[in-house]
């Protein structure tokens, strides 16, 4: 059967070369029913119709191009391909392989069909032409919109503008089609017509002025001397006049009289349609032979595709509708309607067995309706049919049909339909014995009821009133409603996978990725290869999947591919194409979660873009423009059916039907081939020599002028093999030139007798953009920021009810799989107050976070509390300049209460607090002459295509961006904000050091080990935190190939760490292996360093500290980040150790009878308590002795330090006698420079205190140490620096085992305040900065930016020295950086630590008093534990031990209180400090440590280094870089 070639209207579709499907016989106007001679013509022949005239032009314009999905027998038959490709003519899904492939296609001329031979004299003139052009030098006026004002009904875009204004019934008073007794218009411009109503013909100044004129003329003839006669002419002018004007009066009422009843009559009468049944059943004794034809090969194709497997066959062998044709009984219209829509009522019957109707001649002749379908059981010779039979058909019921006009062919938009009623049917089904024997199934009692109701329950939802059934009349001539036609191709480039957790517990995880469309369990596309044994797959493979639009979304399944048994799913990545869409139909650097049951599994990291077909274009002046042609394209290929399989002894059948039951029967199938490849395999057409199909695959073709296609023809055997019955061959080229140029689409069959009937649709698709679409890879640079402040939640999920307690809660986000940001969880609280501020950069507007509560657990993993889905537009927009160039705006900042939902997108339980805003990276603009570069490379390409000869064309390379710099680079970037240069005289290049934050980017390349470790590496940028985590890699060569970020808030106190950890299940265990540190701003040095050397980033390799012979790659880059300032305070200045010195106090109030008081002070901070001094007896002016202590502080801009002053009582509560509160922001206290403050105290007195700042990142508990050290910042020429000039600067020191006050030094270094660091036997100076230090000193710290392979020197840094000047050079100014040692001990090192005691600590026995003991870990193991001490809340152990700190190894210092019990052992409290700190400095500790939870007491600890000496030489600050 041929395929319909449907119209389609010029602006939506593309224009396809479409072969006709219908034999040469039937398109002549002969017998539709009977194959074509066999044509004379040996090599078989396609043709396309391509320069034609513009008739036909503008008929291809019309013609049906399908919107994309997959075609049936892909989504059937390709699913089992062995390769698992899409469907596509290239035999490789490497990515660059096919880049090579489309951009050689590209380079090479458009190959066409020549066309048939036109008339040589044709003018230059006329060629050039455009196709339907009509050249007029002043436009027509065609048609009634020309003279009216009204719009024209099918202008839809104008009939909703007037529907605003007007309602439906002025609507349709406007376009009623009445007019006035004169035929004016309807809209009439007379003022005066407007308020009179005329009642005669023409305008009344018209009547009134023939009447005056005749009077007037009259009595001039008369006043002239004029006669009887005279007047009497101007009597019978006046006569004919009112004649005329009389006979059309009652001519228009009378018409308009006609119209008002007729029109109350549609709307009341129901109108007999007898006319056009007289028409139909004419008509139907003409076309009912080729419906029943149509419809037998239609079914036939069906049936042989869904035919089980238990039968032979199922065969629609008799089908007839009868010769009385269907009957319409009425018709009822409703004209107060829209003037664009048509609504009528149709009462329908097809009643064949009717006879009162038909005369005594047509019941002769009369045929019943028939339909038998044979279903064959058994196999091959043994085997029968069994006729099942329907007939005496009765239908009728009453529809109304609602028509929806528009401009465009075929002006019929859509068609709704639906029963007002209940329709009735009747019919008489006999599945056994046939017409004779047979039993009527419906005499079952209640059979025929059940199959009424379960009719009516079908189609009542779908089409009884009110529903409707709409029928897209225009989709369906323009095939966009045809869902199994490609109308594009979406090229997805599949990097790798990470991170792939497999979803069973039998063997090895080996992934390869399905693609799915719409959903994840509809049919396969196609697939990646298989990777063995691995959780992080490198794919680097680009598939092609034909789309039939972008409103469905594209499924990625990740499996794991088994061995013996089934494959396993791993979990699902999925992507809305919608967006697709709203990005230019490009996104690159995408990273799409892969979820199984709701929670991520891993992450897959791809490209994709898509490419529409071609379409044409409509000009204002109705000019089409036909679509532009390529060598890339969507092949939709056709096989229908073929005839005389059997020879000529084989049977020959009428109306073109499948013959059956002949003795050269044969079941034949058809095998379609593209470039050697199956792509299509119909089921088989048993027994029968005239086979029908109508199956077509469609195939994404990436070079054209390559393409062989080929059809097998077999015969389906059962105990032998197929044998193969005739073949056809044939390239594309050749195909589409024999056919425009014959017209021929019957091809005989090579190898065997008979011919095939098949056809082609080729869909151009230009490819721009594909070259530059690939290769971005998995890191994409940042757009902006995403600044998130998490104030809190309440009535959190209770995830620990069950043990009695709480969750304990902190919340983290997540992009993807990666954890880039998180909080420090709260103890028992299901109202937790946050207060965290993150930063965490983006690199699209798709890239949606994730904000995730969890409940932390020190053993088991953490628990999810509930989660949100935080859509990044709601704070970004997209922004395009008129170059095309885009970017990124802030939208108005977010602060909202939403619910929490579960993994799975349910309703959670509890309500997060957050605020959400958005600061956009620099955007420079992109140079003019750039963009001319590139638009004069695309230009030429084609050119120069266009002129090469048909010969092979060389390959053909991606194009490359051009890198001519611009002469005066822009002074503002997109957003607006000022671009800083560089100070020379070029000014070329942007001063990234200028900009205090901005993005840094980290590529980590590899790592090697002197041994095979497995790992992954993690960047931290000021965070407790990895900000970023790569897959874990197995070696000693780890190739992590892996690009993150972070957001750098301030350049002059932030630090880089790139830590290489093992791949541990523990995710709470920090310990490493090795890492790598420096400061962002010696990075971003050096990254301007390498721009102006104009060398190409390959990386630098950088030895590992805490690691013997291990070594790590790096490269970086920094994007700043515009219209920010960071609130001070978000300062990193401002988390750190405050250390306090109280050194007196004076003309305190006294509360002794004696006139004196009994003194100590009580500090806290933020309602903590920090200190307890001793007491001091019998005074108002006690001086301190050896007191101080250190307090860890996370923000000091939001907290005081408050000293509480009592009078010490023997008997009975102690008295508050005085107190005070000390600020000490950055106002007040500077960093790194000591400071003496005199606070007076209420009610009266005052107290002295010393007080020192050191800026640092605190550990996660609250211990008064650091896990990156500390944090100095850099020596600045501002006014503001941390260090002033000239200054004072009290040294601070601690004793071995006393606490010593030491005196104040003077300034050394430029500009710079130092501390003196008195260890021992007196006050120490800073001594050299960087160089001053002991022999570990010396070891390279800062050496950790060289080069890998050179060992670190060990050579010291220049001495600084006194200068009053307040400026120092960037040299000076990055060598006196501090460097953090994170977590590192020396292989050797010691510590001494001594348990001096405890207080105020929790009881926990009836009599309230406690059993109290310490036990000490250290990197994991138990390395001391103190004796009990009975009955006691203040106990004193003084026990000292020495634990050594190996290399490697955890360096936390964890301390736990414990009750003892005679059974079990109960805990109070824990605390816990880094003395990694203390290992680089050298700087003892002594002081009190809060115990967590709050409130459980304090114990005294001192910790320091056990050397030789017994004492370290390291300065207070470390080691500076």
């Amino acid at each position: 059967m041929s395929e319909p070639n449907g119209s389609v209207q010029q602006e939506q579709p593309p224009v396809p070369q479409r072969y006709s499907s219908l034999p040469p016989q039937q398109r002549n106007g002969s017998n539709a029913s009977l194959p074509p001679k066999e044509p004379s013509v040996e090599t078989p022949a396609i043709a396309v119709t391509e320069e034609a005239s513009p008739a036909e032009k503008a008929a291809q314009a019309k013609e049906n191009i399908s919107s994309t999905g997959f075609s049936k027998a892909f989504e059937k038959g390709q699913q089992k391909h062995s390769k698992g490709r899409l469907v596509t003519d290239l035999e490789t899904s490497d990515a660059d392989a096919v880049l090579q492939a489309v951009a050689n296609a590209n380079a090479k001329p458009i190959a066409k069909p020549s066309s048939p031979s036109q008339d040589d004299n044709t003018s230059k003139k006329d060629e050039v032409k455009p196709p339907g052009a009509f050249v007029h030098k002043k436009p027509a006026q065609a048609g009634w919109t020309s003279f009216s004002k009204l719009p024209n009904p099918g202008d839809e875009k104008a009939m909703e503008n007037l529907s605003k204004e007007f309602n439906t019934d002025a609507l349709v008073e406007m376009y009623k089609g009445s007019r006035n007794s004169n035929g004016s218009e309807v809209l009439s411009n007379d003022l005066l017509a407007q308020y009179l109503n005329e009642s005669y013909y023409g305008e009344w100044y018209h009547n009134a002025g023939v009447m005056l004129f005749s009077v007037v003329f009259t009595w001039l003839i008369t006043k002239l001397g004029g006669g009887l006669m005279a007047c009497l002419v101007v009597g019978a002018f006046l006569a004919t006049y009112y004649q005329t004007s009389v006979r059309r009066l009652r001519r228009n009422i009378r018409d308009d009289m006609e119209r008002e009843v007729m029109k109350n009559k549609l709307e009341t009468d129901i109108e007999s349609a007898d006319w056009i049944n007289h028409f139909v059943t004419r008509f139907w004794l003409i076309y009912e032979p080729v419906l029943s034809a149509q419809i037998i090969g239609i079914a036939d194709a069906i049936l042989i595709e869904n035919t089980p497997s238990f039968l032979d066959s199922i065969r629609l062998t008799s089908f007839t509708l009868g010769t009385k044709p269907f009957r319409i009984n009425g018709i009822k219209t409703y004209p107060k309607t829209e003037p664009n829509v048509v609504c009528m009522d149709w009462t329908v019957s097809f009643v064949p067995n009717d006879l009162l109707d038909i005369t005594q001649r047509e019941l002769q002749s009369k045929v019943n309706p028939k339909i038998v379908l044979t279903i064959r059981v058994g196999k091959g010779f043994v085997g029968a049919g069994m006729p099942v039979l329907l007939e005496d058909l009765a239908f009728s019921g009453t529809m109304r049909l609602k028509f929806r006009l528009f401009n465009d062919f075929p002006h019929v938009k859509t068609v709704e339909a639906s029963f007002l009623e209940k329709p009735h049917f009747d019919y008489s089904l006999k599945p056994v014995g046939g017409e004779t024997f047979g039993f009527d199934i419906n005499n079952i009692p209640g059979l025929q009821t059940f199959v009424q109701e379960q009719v009516h329950a079908t189609l009542g939802p779908m089409m009884y009133a009110p529903n409707v059934y709409t029928l897209d009349v225009a989709g369906m001539m323009a095939g966009t409603t045809d869902l199994t036609a490609a109308n594009g191709v979406l090229a997805i480039t599949i990097y790798s996978a990470s991170n792939l957790k497999a979803g069973d517990l039998f063997g090895s995880l080996d992934p390869y990725i399905t693609f799915h469309i719409g959903n994840v369990h509809n049919a396969e596309m196609g697939r990646t290869t298989a990777h063995e044994d691995t959780n992080n797959p490198k794919w680097d493979e680009t598939h092609f999947v034909l789309l039939n639009n972008l409103n469905d979304a594209v499924y990625m399944q990740v499996m794991d591919r088994n061995s013996g048994r089934k494959d396993s799913a791993v979990g699902v990545a999925s992507f809305n194409l919608k967006d697709l869409e709203s990005s230019d139909n490009a996104l690159s650097g995408l990273n799409l979660s892969v979820q199984r049951a709701g929670k991520p599994v891993g992450e897959v990291k791809c490209d994709m873009q898509y490419f529409p077909v071609s379409k044409p274009e409509k000009q204002e002046d109705g000019t089409i423009i036909p679509p532009a042609e390529s060598n890339s394209g969507v092949l939709r290929f056709t096989v229908h059916e073929c005839k005389g399989l059997g020879g000529d002894g084989a049977q020959r059948g009428g109306i073109g039907l499948p013959i059956i039951g002949g003795k050269d029967d044969i079941n034949a199938y058809a095998v379609v081939k593209v470039n050697g490849q199956d792509r299509l395999k119909t089921k088989a057409f048993k027994r029968s020599v005239n086979p029908r199909w109508d199956k077509f695959v469609e195939v994404f073709v990436a070079d054209k002028t390559k393409l062989d296609l080929g059809v097998n023809v077999l015969d389906s055997k059962e105990f032998t093999d197929d044998e193969i019955i005739g073949r056809w061959r044939m390239s594309m080229t050749n195909m589409e030139e024999e056919h425009i140029n014959k017209g021929v689409d019957w091809w005989n069959l090579k190898d065997g007798p008979g011919q095939i009937h098949i056809s082609a649709m080729w869909k151009p698709i230009v490819m721009t953009g594909f070259a530059e679409g690939l290769g971005h890879g998995h890191y994409r640079p940042p757009i902006g920021v995403a600044r998130l402040q998490f104030f809190g939640a309440r009535d959190l999920k209770n995830v620990e009810a069950m043990t009695g307690g709480k969750s304990d809660p902190y919340i983290r986000v997540l992009s993807g799989m990666q954890i880039r940001a998180q909080c420090e969880h709260e103890n028992d609280n299901l109202d937790p107050d946050w207060n965290a501020i993150f930063y965490v950069p983006v690199h699209s507007l798709r890239e949606d976070l994730i904000f995730e509560v969890m409940d932390y657990n020190d053993i088991q993993k953490d628990k999810s509390l509930g989660l949100h889905d935080f859509i990044l537009q709601d704070i970004v927009k997209e922004l395009k300049t008129e170059d095309g160039q885009t970017y990124f705006e802030a939208l108005d900042p977010i602060d909202k209460w939403v619910d929490l939902t579960s993994s799975e997108r349910k309703k959670g339980k509890g309500k997060l607090h957050y605020s959400a805003s958005f600061i956009p990276a620099m955007e420079i603009p992109k140079p003019a002459e750039e963009k001319k570069e590139q638009e004069k490379q695309q230009s030429e390409q084609p050119k120069e295509s266009s002129d090469s000869s048909n010969a092979q064309a060389p390959p053909a390379t991606p194009p490359q961006e051009a890198e001519a710099a611009p002469e005066i680079p822009p002074e503002k970037d997109l957003h607006g904000a000022l671009i800083k240069y560089t100070s020379d005289e070029k000014k070329s290049m942007v001063d990234l050091l200028a900009y205090e934050s901005g993005v840094l980017s980290v590529s980590i390349h590899s790592a090697k080990f002197p041994e095979r470790i497995r790992g992954t590496a993690s960047i931290l940028v000021d965070s407790n935190d990895p900000q970023y985590r790569t897959a874990s890699i197995k070696g000693v060569d780890m190739p992590f190939n892996e690009t993150g970020d972070a957001f750098v808030k301030e350049m002059d106190f932030s630090k880089l760490i790139v830590r290489i950890q093992q791949d541990k299940d523990n995710e709470k265990d920090d310990s490493h292996i090795g890492y790598y540190t420096s400061s962002v701003r010696d990075i971003v040095r050096k990254i301007m360093e390498r721009k102006a050397s104009g060398k190409e980033d390959e990386g630098e390799t950088f030895k590992l500290l805490d690691s013997d012979l291990g070594t790590i790659r790096l490269s970086f880059d920094f994007v700043p980040v515009v219209n920010f300032k960071l609130d001070p305070r978000e300062s990193l200045e401002n988390q750190g150790n405050l250390t306090v010195t109280p050194l007196k106090a004076s003309s305190l109030t006294a509360a002794d009878r004696s006139g004196t008081s009994d003194p100590f002070v009580v500090f806290t901070i933020a309602g903590e308590k920090v200190h307890k001094t001793e007491t001091y007896k019998k005074t108002l002016n006690p001086v301190f002795k050896d007191e101080q202590f250190t307090a860890p502080v996370m923000n000091r801009t939001s907290v005081k330090l408050v000293a509480n002053i009592f009078d010490w009582d023997q008997i009975g509560k102690d008295t508050l006698i005085g107190e005070c509160e000390v600020p000490f922001t950055g106002e007040e206290l500077e960093s790194f420079a000591a400071k003496d403050f005199e606070v007076p105290v209420k009610p009266s007195g005052s107290i002295r205190l010393r007080m020192l700042w050191q800026p640092q990142l605190l550990a996660r508990k609250r211990t008064g140490t650091s896990l990156l050290g500390s944090t100095t910042k850099i020596f600045t020429a501002a006014p503001t620096a941390a260090f002033g000039v000239g200054k004072d600067v009290v040294g601070v020191g601690f004793g071995a085992g006393t606490k010593v006050i030491g005196t104040g030094g003077k300034v050394i270094g430029g500009g710079v305040s130092a501390i003196g660091n008195g260890i021992g036997n007196g006050i120490r100076g800073i001594g050299r900065l960087g160089g001053g230090g002991s022999k570990r000193d010396k070891s390279s710290d800062s050496d950790s930016t060289s080069s890998s392979n050179q060992v670190p020197s060990a050579a010291p840094t220049p001495v600084a020295t006194v200068s009053t000047t307040s400026t120092t050079t960037d040299r000076q100014r990055g060598s006196l950086e501090a460097s953090p040692r994170m977590s590192q001990g020396q292989g050797g090192d010691a510590i001494s630590v001594t348990i001096v005691g405890a207080r105020n600590l929790k009881a926990m026995d009836r009599g309230n008093t406690s059993d109290p003991y310490a036990r000490v870990r250290l990197g994991g193991r138990v390395v001391h534990k103190t004796r009990h001490i009975k009955k006691t809340l203040q106990p004193e152990w003084n026990e000292t031990f020495v634990a050594k700190v190996s290399d490697g190894k955890s360096t936390l210092l964890d301390i736990k209180v414990k009750d003892k019990n005679t059974l079990n052992d109960v805990d109070i409290g824990d605390c816990a400090m880094d003395v990694a700190n203390l290992l680089q400095s050298g700087q003892p500790f002594d002081g009190w440590l809060a115990l967590e939870p709050k409130g459980t007491g304090e114990i005294h600890l001192r910790v320091e280094v056990a050397t030789e000496s017994g004492s370290s030489s390291r300065g207070l600050f470390g080691k500076i870089m």
